[in-house]
């Protein structure tokens, strides 16, 4: 092809067609030049294309980790849910007397509202994104907002965590050390005593307690605050899932 585009140039020229050669020159140039830009195109499409087919494997992670995440969210809220609703009872057993405490398990109560326990979420997919740079391949702004906010409300999921425990390690725990049978509380945990402690029980005595009652309440508080921040990470995880499907069956 080059030489027969040679071979006319030459003619024109041996002609003295000065006209028609630099017409002829200048539509070689219009060729090359859209030859260049076809093929631009190309590479561009195919950018394209490689990086859309990159986006949906990411959204599809993104998509199946989060169905796990809601999961085992709505599991731990179902639980610490449970658990605030046994220290709430609790409450109400206050300055009753000795005879109608007895009517209730008292140990048992008290190890179903200590029976806390953090959340752990699969962060593989968005630690994968971050980390590699390929944030930008998502196409949702939404999307990318919601997977920062994730991070932030994981956290402050986290905080709210380590203040619970950390109120019932360094206040409630002590406290019941001092004036309950641990024995007789862990008969109904994983330890499963099969005796009951040889120490008479001092548990209903609590109940008369004012100090008791305060522990309490700030146990209850510490779950209930825990419980909104699980929450907004189900929120999230439900905003997440929606719109990594909906932005996968986008056609780019």
């Amino acid at each position: 092809m080059i030489s027969f585009f040679r071979k006319i140039r030459q003619k024109l020229l041996q002609q003295n067609k000065v006209t028609r050669y630099l017409v002829y020159a200048l539509g070689e140039i219009v060729l090359v030049t859209i030859g260049i830009l076809i093929a631009l195109q190309i590479n561009t499409w195919n950018e394209q294309r490689k990086e859309s087919n990159k986006e949906k494997l990411i959204l599809q992670s993104l998509h199946s980790e989060f169905v796990g995440n809601k999961e085992k969210i709505q599991a731990s809220i179902q639980h610490h849910e449970a658990i605030l609703g046994c220290t709430k009872d609790l409450m109400k057993l206050f300055k009753l007397p000795d005879s109608t405490l007895k009517t209730y398990n008292l140990d048992s109560l008290i190890e179903r509202s200590l029976n806390i326990r953090d959340l752990s979420t699969s962060q593989s997919a968005i630690e994968d994104l971050i980390s590699s740079g390929n944030l930008n391949l998502i196409s949702s702004e939404n999307l990318r907002k919601l997977i920062f906010e994730w991070n932030g409300e994981i956290m402050e999921k986290n905080e709210s965590f380590e203040t619970l425990d950390e109120t019932a390690q360094t206040l409630l725990l002590p406290y019941l050390i001092k004036n309950a049978s641990l024995k007789n509380i862990d008969q109904y945990s994983s330890l499963s005593w099969k005796e009951k402690s040889k120490f008479d029980s001092p548990t209903p005595k609590m109940f008369q307690e004012l100090e008791f009652e305060n522990q309490l309440d700030s146990h209850a508080w510490g779950i209930a605050n825990y419980l909104n921040a699980l929450y907004v990470l189900r929120e999230i995880s439900e905003k997440i899932i929606s719109e990594s499907e909906s932005t996968r069956n986008v056609d780019r």
